[in-house]
């Protein structure tokens, strides 16, 4: 869609240009809808590399809503405006958006590519802020469709810290009117050091990224990785720090359309984080959706479905809620695809429960330090485990939701050894040797030995059930996921572990 224009708007004043096919100030012509690189003052003077691609085929005069799409951590903003959408990535591309009639623009954030500062892992009070200058300029150029003048219509997308960029960005500046957070966060205490266990695995690929080349990060991001790599720890400054880089409670306040994207076979941001935005926007009558894709931070194991999904439902929500074509179907509330790659939709999340999957063992666990299995991204089936059968439905169903395990437990350390220690659950599917959701949780333990009891929710998997599945907990002592074992001791454990079993959600059609 595009909207005629009144009479053309300068560009910003002030803006050093980086990079210009063309000129960057001037009328509605046809030079007016030309690519252009600026650098953007922030609030504080922080100058934020910025490109405008305007939508295809942008006609003299005419004006396009416009969509801020993010990059990940450590990387500066898409420079060609042609990227693809990517199923396994669950982005919708700047290719895409422009063809279907929308203006991008991307930025280097503060600390990273050409911008100048610090990065701060997406505070409120600094990178959100900077996108909101990015859209006070925006409303200033002349190809943007305005709601009002300086409120351009402005929706965001992207992933990773491009998505979480979004969360901390409308719940301050309501002039942005869609989202679409795709592999993003709620808490990153939560989901990089869940029960004080660092997530070794994907910690090391963020700060040997975040303090790449001419790369800068704030002094808390440094500290913590120094001592994550050599102690398997956080101080409780940096803790602190990182509590307040949510977007957690802050998603209560977004107002705009929101479509989460998450990966169920993300081991970085796993689908709790997108539950808990879920809930928040939910709680707060915000319209959402949610959809969860096979890929994200990890790869994709299982058939992923037809191609060309994330695409389809990012540019329906945007047609809805950006361009403002109420009649556009957007589709079931929730959305998931199973391992059989068959997409499923219901009205919401969670969905309707149709009884538990039970499995209970015992056996003994040798603990000793290096003890590992897996990759840095992804869990894999361990030789070292206490094996726990789970028994297979009666009739088929959906495993959609998080299983719980319980242990009873007594073990001892060997002397010099550490008192206490995590020991890793997993979910094997025997049928095709892969860990569901490449995830491994940790499980604190104490090796004092006393007897013990700890229970603990797994990650959230969407997996099929049927009379002939063959699923097997694992409880072993190491993952390259997080920090690796230390500890010296024997344990003996008797496990229990419950899987929420639905009835399958109706096949959304391709």
């Amino acid at each position: 869609m595009r909207m005629r224009a009144g009479a053309a708007l300068a560009a910003a004043l002030g803006l050093a240009v980086v990079a210009a096919p063309a000129a960057v100030a001037g009328t509605a012509t046809a030079a007016a809808a030309e690519v252009r690189t600026v650098k953007v003052a922030s609030f504080d003077g922080t100058e934020i590399v910025t490109n405008f691609f305007p939508a295809r085929n942008l006609g003299a005069g005419e004006q396009a809503p416009t969509v801020l799409v993010g990059p990940g951590w450590s990387a500066p903003g898409d420079r060609t405006g042609e990227t693809r959408s990517s199923d396994a990535g669950g982005v919708v591309g700047t290719g895409a958006l422009r063809d279907s009639g929308y203006n991008v623009v991307t930025w280097d954030p503060r600390g990273f590519g050409g911008s100048g500062g610090e990065a701060n892992v997406n505070h409120a009070d600094l990178e959100g802020r900077d996108v909101s200058a990015l859209i006070d300029w925006i409303a200033q150029q002349p190809e943007a469709a305005l709601d009002r003048e300086g409120d351009p219509r402005v929706g965001m997308a992207g992933g990773s810290y491009g998505g979480g960029a979004q969360f901390v960005t409308a719940a301050a500046d309501r002039r942005v009117d869609a989202l679409i957070p795709s592999i993003a966060w709620n808490s990153l205490l939560g989901s990089l050091y869940p029960d004080n266990a660092y997530k070794a695995g994907w910690a090391g690929i963020l700060c040997a990224g975040g303090m790449a080349g001419t790369n800068r990060v704030e002094a808390h991001v440094r500290s913590s990785c120094v001592s994550g790599a050599t102690t398997g720890t956080m101080s409780p400054e940096d803790e602190e720090w990182y509590a307040d880089r949510g977007p957690g409670h802050l998603v209560r306040r977004i107002k705009a359309p929101t479509l989460i994207l998450q990966g169920t076979v993300d081991t970085l941001f796993p689908l709790d984080e997108a539950v808990a935005n879920y809930e928040h926007l939910r709680r707060a009558g915000t319209p959402v959706k949610m959809a969860w894709f096979c890929g994200g931070h990890g790869a994709c194991a299982s058939n992923p479905g037809p191609a060309g999904h994330i695409e389809k439902i990012s540019l329906a929500w945007f047609a809805k809620h950006l361009k403002g074509e109420r009649q556009t179907d957007t589709g079931p509330a929730f959305e998931y695809v199973d391992d059989t790659g068959v997409w499923r939709g219901a009205s919401r999340y969670p969905l309707l429960p149709s009884g538990l999957l039970h499995g209970s063992g015992k056996g003994g666990l040798q603990v000793r330090p290096g003890d590992t299995s897996g990759l840095p991204t992804a869990a894999r089936p361990a030789a070292k485990a206490v094996n726990v059968q789970i028994k297979a439905p009666r009739a088929e169903g959906q495993l959609v939701g998080a299983p719980r395990v319980t242990l009873v437990y007594r073990g001892k350390a060997a002397t010099g050894s550490p008192s206490t220690t995590f020991v890793y659950a997993q979910l094997v599917d025997e049928r095709t040797g892969v860990v569901v959701g490449n995830q491994a949780t940790p499980v604190p333990v104490r090796l004092d030995g006393r007897p013990h009891v700890v229970s603990r929710e797994l990650e959230t998997i969407a997996w099929r059930a049927a009379q002939d599945s063959r699923l097997t907990l694992q409880i072993t002592s190491g993952t390259a996921l997080y920090t690796p074992q230390r500890a010296t001791a024997d344990l003996d454990l008797r496990v229990t572990v419950v899987l929420p079993l639905t009835r399958p959600a109706a096949p959304v059609a391709p």
